[in-house]
């Protein structure tokens, strides 16, 4: 097991300082993952990640190595890009690669990179479409999807509080009218965009 961080505040810095062999504690794994229906082989799975965020998406890629992967993988810059060798490694993959500076692949987001392969991408695009990365990426696949009905599984990266739900401290706005707002580590990590009301 690895766990793959970057280093943002006071918490992720101390995790640099650790020693080889140093003892931690952990908490997890919190609130709940993606959905995983059994898939006819004329479905494509579509995954959208940004930065760190395409980690938490090779877990689906690995489930469905048999199926028709598409997969989007966006960065500030070349260094920002990810597991692209790992991708690789799952049969029927395709991968496409944005950097916003231009250093490596198309030269834009990640989300101008999918809409730009759309009709490359055959069958029902309505169907299995996976996202993780910052929140701002998330909103522009939001606004970009809405108009084509297609549903997508994100999972949200929010900093967490206390991490059972007690807190309140990483809600989310949602169109739930009987739970308008939802707790990232408790309802979630992973909702459906739709679901998900952008400031």
């Amino acid at each position: 097991m690895f766990i793959l961080y970057k280093k943002v505040g006071k918490g992720t810095q101390k995790m640099i300082e650790f020693k080889k062999g140093q003892k931690v504690s952990l908490i997890g794994p919190l609130g709940n993952g993606f959905s995983l229906p059994p898939l006819p082989s004329s479905k494509n799975i579509l995954l959208v990640g940004g930065g760190v965020g395409i980690v938490s998406l090779y877990s689906l890629a690995e489930a469905w190595g048999s199926q028709r992967l598409f997969v989007f993988i966006g960065g500030k810059t070349e260094d920002d890009i990810l597991c692209v060798e790992d991708f690789k490694k799952v049969g029927g993959s395709k991968i496409f690669i944005a950097t916003e500076d231009g250093s490596l692949g198309y030269k834009g987001t990640v989300i101008d990179l999918f809409l730009s392969q759309q009709k490359r991408i055959k069958g029902d695009e309505s169907h299995c479409l996976y996202a993780c990365g910052p929140v701002e990426m998330l909103r522009d696949l939001a606004r970009a999807v809405k108009s084509k009905g297609v549903v997508c599984q994100a999972s949200l990266e929010t900093r967490m509080a206390c991490g059972f739900g007690a807190c309140w401290g990483c809600v989310v706005r949602t169109t739930d009218p009987k739970t308008p707002y939802q707790r990232v580590c408790k309802e979630g990590p992973v909702f459906n965009l739709e679901e998900i009301v952008w400031e």
